[in-house]
């Protein structure tokens, strides 16, 4: 705005400069030109800086020169960069027209003071700029430092540390409504996590009593009755297999109702974890001609404790034992990853990425569509990456990745039924 205010100034200031010099010389022809239509030859101006000649007889050079092709009216000429106005008009009773040259040179308004004038123009709009320019960083600074303070603390705001106080620290404006409003909602959500993390876990809690007492229950009558009577050995079998089966949800939703944020020191080889894990579900999975083998070519060492990576290896054991009829289960222990092919009947490709979606099932489960969602839960908690793999008819494998390494793919190419292999895909 300050720089169109100057350039508005300066170009009035030289309007006005011209305006001026062409009005004083208008009079001075209407003056001088009432004598000389009077036949008066001796014509003497008011200024000193006003030449006057009758006709171009006796004009010196520059003034031919300034007067060439011009007709009557007020001109504008430059002569070696200096500024003339030009009037010229004619009279009846003479023949030779009378020209006044106004030399402007000596004027204080003129060219000569017009860059001065310009540079103290623009010298002032540069420091009304710079001012305003200060001005306004210093009321934005103060004007937004409000909300950068309040996007700050909501930057910090975890699982645990949702603040109580935070609008008490503003005042009773626009952003401090906000903090209130955030405030409230960071209240609601803590009770929120709070009363699922205490349902969570006393649920899991109070299911374990009655869990291990139809597990004894079970052993009791395993060991008081005939081993080989079918009529009770495969109900007691279904009995051990569902409370197996339920001890390992309570288990995953105690540690699925533990804080997000909490950080976990411990180790755990996985190679001993597949293996035990393994043998506590040979018996379990001892009612289906479906073997299982590992292929172990690393010992891998994960930052995890050792009932999360059991957690989540057996849900993925147990999904690919339901999905398997016959067959066998292939695991290979990698340095990055755990890789797990069964040869059951497979996924369909439009199922595959809405497996890790809550009660999501496959077509032939049994489940309540669980495992897989907490497989997925695990594996962000801890920086792991999980891969599902399936074709029709030729079975499914999971991967269980521990770091950002190329995507591994087999010897043979080929899963545990002997089909060829399609491009991996991510849940989503």
């Amino acid at each position: 705005m300050s720089i169109v205010f100057g350039c508005v100034v300066y170009a009035s200031l030289d309007y006005i400069d011209d305006n001026l010099v062409n009005t004083s010389l208008v009079h001075e022809m209407d003056r001088l030109g009432k004598r000389y239509n009077e036949n008066v030859d001796t014509l003497i101006p008011n200024s000193p800086n006003i030449l006057v000649f009758q006709g171009t007889v006796a004009m010196p050079a520059f003034a031919l020169e300034l007067v060439d092709g011009i007709g009557e009216g007020i001109h504008e000429r430059y002569y070696e960069k200096v500024e003339y106005h030009i009037a010229v008009k004619s009279f009846p009773n003479r023949i030779a027209p009378l020209y006044l040259i106004y030399d402007v040179s000596g004027l204080e308004f003129i060219e000569s003071r017009r860059l001065e004038v310009g540079a103290v123009l623009a010298a002032s709009c540069i420091l009304v700029v710079a001012i305003g320019v200060w001005i306004g960083f210093l009321t934005s600074q103060r004007v937004i430092a409000p909300v950068a303070y309040l996007s700050d603390q909501v930057a910090r705001w975890g699982p645990g540390s949702l603040p109580a106080d935070l609008a008490e620290k503003f005042c009773k404006d626009e952003v401090g409504v906000l903090a209130q409003a955030l405030e409230e909602a960071s209240r609601r959500i803590k009770a929120f996590v709070q009363r699922e993390q205490e349902f969570t876990r006393d649920t899991s809690h109070e299911l374990r009593s009655p869990v291990t007492v139809i597990k004894g229950a079970a052993e009791l009558l395993k060991r008081r009755t005939n081993a080989g009577d079918d009529r009770i050995r495969k109900p007691l079998l279904r009995i051990e297999r569902a409370v197996t089966n339920m001890e390992h949800i309570i288990e995953n939703l105690l540690w699925l109702a533990r804080e997000e944020n909490h950080e976990f020191r411990e180790t755990c080889a996985a190679a001993a974890v597949i293996r035990e894990s393994i043998e506590q579900l040979e018996q379990v999975m001892s009612n289906k001609p479906v073997s299982v083998i590992i292929n172990q070519k690393a010992d891998p060492v994960l930052q995890a404790p050792a009932p999360i990576f059991r957690i989540t290896f057996v849900n993925l054991i147990q999904n690919a034992f339901r999905h398997t009829t016959h067959g066998q289960i292939k695991i290979e222990i990698l340095d990055d990853r755990i890789v797990i092919a069964d040869s059951g009947e497979g996924i369909d490709d439009c199922d595959v990425d809405k497996l890790t979606a809550p009660h999501v099932r496959g077509k032939t489960s049994t489940g309540f569509g669980l495992g897989l969602t907490i497989v997925e839960r695990l594996c962000s908690r801890f920086g792991w990456r999980f891969e599902l793999d399936s074709e029709m008819g030729c079975g499914t494998t999971a991967t269980l990745i521990f770091d950002t390494a190329p995507p591994y793919v087999p010897a043979d190419a080929t899963n545990a039924a002997g089909c060829e292999k399609l491009p991996q895909k991510t849940p989503q």
